[in-house]
């Protein structure tokens, strides 16, 4: 629940990084502030190293579910926006429960209610905002890049739950995670020719600043928060209370960008923590 606020707010500092600077040079450029805030905690740790199987799948679940999974997620964004976008990711902790179950997890019958319960609340609040907002048509690529979006999120969950085994340290898992996620970035940057450009451009003062805000609360403190959530819980609760992000953005939403909430946002609201609840006290 702490990741999925700290992603709300990070979201919001987000917003005018990604209207400066581009989806895909905010996407790199919070793997690297990230992993440098967070390589410094690893850095003054003492730690057991990861063993290299382990170590394989981190690696796989950052460039799966960092990389790949946040870049098709911004793709998405362009062509639909944030609120239908989000809808699509309320999808992930579905997605995260079948594929625990097929990995050999169990879920009681209150976790299942919870999941559902959870993930529920997030759709109803998101498509609320979107009726609220706008009414245009969703294109096919938009619908694939939010489904492949939500996938990704969710292997990228279930990878990182198994290669974190009791006793593996979470700040060392999560910084393999976004290190992974920003050498594969890096790499695509190196390929199209834009490795220096971006560089040059994150090192100037408002860029620095931007992409700084927003990844100190929501890479930094938000992803690290989620690897302890992935390591306490089964894959699919710590799914769906992620997915609980939009919950947060509503009052957010209200209060600061004075937009209205109707009953059918509420009752979204009040089914999600409900959700939650039941995930909490199973």
């Amino acid at each position: 629940m702490a990741a999925a606020l700290c992603w709300a707010i990070g979201l919001t500092f987000f917003a005018p990084a990604v209207r400066e600077l581009g989806a895909r040079r905010v996407n790199f450029f919070k793997g690297v502030v990230g992993a440098a805030m967070i390589g410094l905690l690893v850095w003054v740790r003492t730690y057991t190293p990861i063993p290299s199987f382990e170590l394989g799948l981190l690696a796989l679940s950052g460039v799966i579910g960092l990389s790949i999974g946040d870049g098709v997620l911004f793709f998405a964004l362009g062509k639909i926006g944030p609120h239908r976008a989000a809808l699509f990711m309320s999808l992930s902790p579905v997605i995260t429960a079948l594929g625990g179950w097929m990995m050999g997890e169990t879920l009681s019958f209150q976790q299942v209610l919870g999941v559902l319960g959870a993930t529920a609340g997030v759709a109803l609040v998101v498509a609320s905002r979107r009726r609220a907002n706008a009414a245009t048509d969703v294109p096919l690529i938009a619908i694939l890049a939010g489904v492949m979006a939500a996938s990704c999120q969710a292997i990228g969950v279930l990878l990182a739950k198994r290669g974190m085994p009791p006793g593996t340290d979470v700040y060392l898992a999560t910084f393999v995670r976004l290190v992974a996620a920003t050498g594969a970035l890096a790499a695509y940057a190196v390929l199209r020719g834009q490795f220096r450009s971006d560089l040059k451009r994150l090192l100037q003062p408002r860029a620095l600043f931007l992409v700084t805000r927003a990844a100190a609360i929501g890479t930094f403190l938000g992803l690290l928060l989620m690897q302890v959530g992935i390591q306490k819980a089964e894959s699919a609760v710590a799914s769906a209370l992620h997915s609980t992000t939009p919950l947060f953005t509503l009052p957010i939403a209200v209060f600061f960008l004075k937009e209205k909430a109707g009953w059918s946002v509420i009752l979204g609201s009040l089914l999600g923590v409900g959700g939650v609840i039941a995930l909490l006290t199973a």
